[in-house]
Formats: structure tokens, C-alpha cells, sequence
């Protein structure tokens, strides 16, 4: 595809933005609905429309990424998820592409973690971490990409690298974003269960207390969140009472 064909493409970006909608609806239905053949069926067949955009066609193989993951087609996944990307590499829309892409990698490295490819899984996420390095106004997504990378970590037993990059998403939490609650509970959720895979049944008591008084803040008593760490909470004073018996 010529440079000129790819200005055209991105410069259509936002018409083809407001016909998403319509374009992409019954799919992404029968997606939530989890009639995920059905959902793939429907955005292949988006994909051989010849007036199809390169933002359409990224968006399409997008969703035929999450379908197949959710069929448990990892390899067919990652595949489409590269593809994506390719297109995106082309589009070349400043102050958006960036963000999409980094997307893009991070779903790629959460298919390596459903495949337990920890260090594939880890080096896609910093993939997406130096994308958003050069992008403002991504404080969220880059958050949420501390929070991937140091759960990764976690996974593999590098304690102290999962904590470096929990307290990465602490310090950008209390910086730059305006969080609810929801995060910040998750957060130090996130943290709780790293201590407790260490069997630091002490710290992780007190992250998820720190998670559980977070939520309340924001979220009924009746919350699931809330009243799933209240378990977890009980579960772990269980477990330092067994200790402390001992």
C-alpha cells in the first residue's frame, strides 16, 4: 500500500470512527453474548469488504484477537493481534495510533500469560509501556500496564520487580489520575495477593484491609468487590492465627 493510500486511510479515521458503530455492533454483540463462532463469522466477513479502511480492518482483526482468545485459539490470537498491529504501524494517526498500539501489545502479552509464556508475557507489556512513553494524556493505560507487569512478575516469584512496578501505579494513582477508589482498591488488592504467595500472611492482611476500607469508600457494603475481600480477609486471618498457634 502506497504512503498516499495510507494518508487517505488515516485521514478517514474519524468518518470511519462514527460508522463503527453500525459496522461492528452485531459483533461485538454476539461477542458479549459469548456466541463467539458467530462473532468471528461476522468480522471475517467485515474484513473481505473492498471498501473496507485500514482502521476498520485493524479493528477487525482486533476482535477476531479477543474471539479467539476466548476460544482458547491463543497461536490464531497473537496472529491477528500482529496483524492489527502492522495496520496500526501504518496508519501513522498522531496522538492516537500510539495508544492503540500499545493496546494491542498488552493483549498480545495477556495472550502469552493465558499460554504461561511469563517472560513473553512481560517483554510485550514494557513493549507497550516504552509506546505510551512518547504519548501524553495516558496516565490510566500506563497504569494499568504497571499493574499487568508487576502481577507478571508476582507470577514468576520476582517480588521485588512486582513491587517496584506496584509502587509505580501507587505514585502515578496518587499523581496523575482521578481515581474512584476502584483502582487504587485493586491495586493494593493486587499487592495483598503477592504477599500472600509469599506466605507474608501478615503484609498481605494488611493490603487487603487497605483494599476492602478503598472500595468502601466508593462501593456499597453489598459490592461483590467488597464482600469478596471480606472472604479473602477471613481467610487470611485463618491462616495467621494457624501461624501464630504454632
Amino acid at each position: 500500500m502506497t504512503d498516499e493510500k495510507i494518508s487517505e486511510s488515516a485521514t478517514a479515521a474519524t468518518k470511519s470512527d462514527k460508522q463503527h458503530i453500525n459496522i461492528f455492533s452485531r459483533g461485538d454483540l454476539l461477542y458479549w453474548n459469548c456466541e463467539y463462532e458467530k462473532a468471528k463469522n461476522h468480522f471475517q466477513m467485515i474484513l473481505i469488504s473492498p471498501a473496507i479502511s485500514l482502521l476498520d480492518s485493524a479493528r477487525c482483526y482486533s476482535s477476531l484477537g479477543a474471539v479467539s482468545t476466548e476460544l482458547k485459539n491463543y497461536e490464531e490470537a497473537i496472529n491477528n493481534y500482529r496483524k492489527q498491529l502492522d495496520l496500526l504501524i501504518k496508519l501513522k494517526i498522531p496522538n492516537k495510533t500510539e495508544g492503540d498500539i500499545a493496546k494491542c501489545l498488552m493483549s498480545i502479552g495477556m495472550v502469552y500469560f493465558l499460554q504461561q509464556d511469563y517472560a513473553q508475557a512481560i517483554s510485550y507489556q514494557k513493549q507497550a509501556l516504552d509506546t505510551l512513553a512518547i504519548v501524553t494524556l495516558t496516565h490510566d493505560l500506563t497504569s494499568k500496564i504497571y499493574r499487568n507487569i508487576a502481577n507478571l512478575y508476582a507470577k514468576t516469584k520476582e517480588f521485588d520487580s512486582a513491587l517496584e512496578y506496584f509502587q509505580k501505579a501507587l505514585a502515578l494513582n496518587d499523581r496523575d489520575l482521578k481515581d474512584d477508589g476502584l483502582t487504587l482498591g485493586q491495586i493494593y488488592a493486587d499487592i495483598g495477593v503477592m504477599y500472600y504467595s509469599k506466605e507474608d500472611y501478615k503484609q498481605a492482611l494488611d493490603y487487603f484491609t487497605k483494599a476492602h476500607a478503598t472500595w468502601l469508600k466508593s462501593l456499597r457494603p453489598s459490592h461483590l468487590y467488597v464482600k469478596s475481600m471480606e472472604n479473602t480477609i477471613r481467610t487470611v486471618e485463618s491462616k495467621l492465627c494457624m501461624y501464630n498457634s504454632l
